[in-house]
């Protein structure tokens, strides 16, 4: 009975001890992502010391289905807004991520237009993808830091990515940080129509840092604001 008991006690410190260090590692990605909004415009090159780029990002299960975005420039609202689909699904864990080449391919055509032709997946790994232009154009990007809390209630989330353009006869590097911040957007209504989904806010920041890959000391070369509107328009 003794040893039995032993044994469940040790199990149940090792559970707190387990959740603890999530509590403590949510807290510190939670402060650092604060502190990246916080600090913008004026950030440096980030420094994603408890990154995990072997793992996807995670999106709350309210984020499952296919939506209208409208992103809009928050520092030149003269600009006109850009207007897209994206699709977020369950993938064979049972957790909710985003449909990433549909997705960035929907984006690169509101942009590009035309001159988009495809939008592919490395099939080895989630981290990277190339976007095929006209003209023999492509560019080819790669993330290589990705920090986001689990909350059900908010999607919270930075990655940085390497992008390479490609075009005949030159090449040309650049880093780019998106910090996504989403929620519900009227969050405290949980009375939905015929179980229609709540529309989704949020603000993405997105800051260029040229192409010295790895040095702390670079500063954002440009930097912009989106606010995006998700509107539910079916699964």
């Amino acid at each position: 009975m003794k040893i039995l008991l032993g044994l469940i006690l040790c199990l149940t410190l090792q559970v707190i001890f387990i959740e603890s260090s999530f509590a403590v590692v949510d807290s510190n990605l939670r402060e650092f992502l604060e502190n990246r909004v916080n600090q913008w415009p004026e950030l440096y090159l980030p420094n994603f010391k408890l990154s995990d780029t072997s793992k996807d990002l995670i999106y709350p299960k309210w984020f499952e289905g296919n939506w209208l975005v409208t992103s809009q420039d928050i520092i030149n609202d003269s600009e006109e807004p850009v207007i897209y689909k994206v699709n977020f699904f369950k993938n064979d864990s049972d957790l909710i991520v985003g449909n990433r080449a549909k997705n960035s391919e929907s984006i690169g055509k509101a942009i590009f237009g035309d001159i988009l032709i495809k939008v592919v997946n490395d099939p080895q790994s989630i981290n990277n993808q190339i976007t095929y232009l006209k003209d023999d154009f492509y560019i080819d990007s790669r993330i290589t830091g990705r920090n986001q809390i689990q909350d059900d209630d908010i999607f919270f989330a930075d990655e940085l990515v390497i992008q390479t353009a490609h075009k005949p006869g030159a090449s040309r590097i650049n880093q780019v940080e998106t910090i996504s911040k989403f929620q519900k957007c009227d969050r405290f209504n949980l009375k939905f129509k015929d179980n229609q989904k709540n529309d989704i806010c949020g603000v993405q920041y997105i800051a260029s840092y040229g192409s010295k890959v790895g040095d702390p000391s670079v500063h954002a070369i440009k930097t912009n604001k989106y606010k995006l509107t998700f509107k539910f328009i079916g699964n």
